[in-house]
């Protein structure tokens, strides 16, 4: 399988994984580990930034991944790209980290509220934001199109 390159950075899998659901730590790092992927989704949302060392959900996913903040949780497009500004000034993935934008509609289904990824997604390319292009090719195109349609 070719090499997938985003933002920089080189991945021989295309696999992504996340770091919800696990039943502790340790059992997600070895998850993180086997399962070979170079990308980790982080819900920013959810992380406690007064965790330090092994109490860190950070310190726990090995340093050879690259960490990709999502926006989890948000519902408005106003949250998604505060998130992703706070994920920036914290330099989780790095100085311009990569995201995983998704916005909720509803906390059920968790059905996406397209009208405001789509905005989010506009506010994110404009702020220079790397939207992975395997992950948010549709997101983009939209978001481009959206900007024509409303100007």
């Amino acid at each position: 399988m070719d090499e997938l390159v985003l933002g920089g950075h080189r991945f021989t899998s295309r696999l992504v994984v996340g770091t919800g659901k696990y039943k502790d730590f340790p059992t997600m790092n070895a998850a993180l580990q086997a399962s070979g992927a170079g990308m980790v989704t982080v819900a920013v949302r959810r992380l406690d930034l007064k965790a330090r060392g092994e109490a860190s959900l950070l310190h726990w996913i090995p340093k050879d991944m690259v960490l990709l903040p999502n926006t989890a949780g948000c519902f408005t497009a106003e949250d998604a790209v505060r998130t992703c500004r706070l994920a920036r000034e914290l330099q989780l993935g790095g100085e311009n980290p990569l995201v995983k934008l998704e916005v909720l509609s509803d906390a059920k289904t968790l059905l996406p509220d397209v009208e405001e990824t789509l905005e989010a997604a506009k506010q994110l390319v404009a702020d220079r934001f790397l939207l992975p292009e395997d992950l948010s090719r549709i997101q983009k195109r939209a978001a481009a199109e959206w900007d024509t349609l409303t100007k």
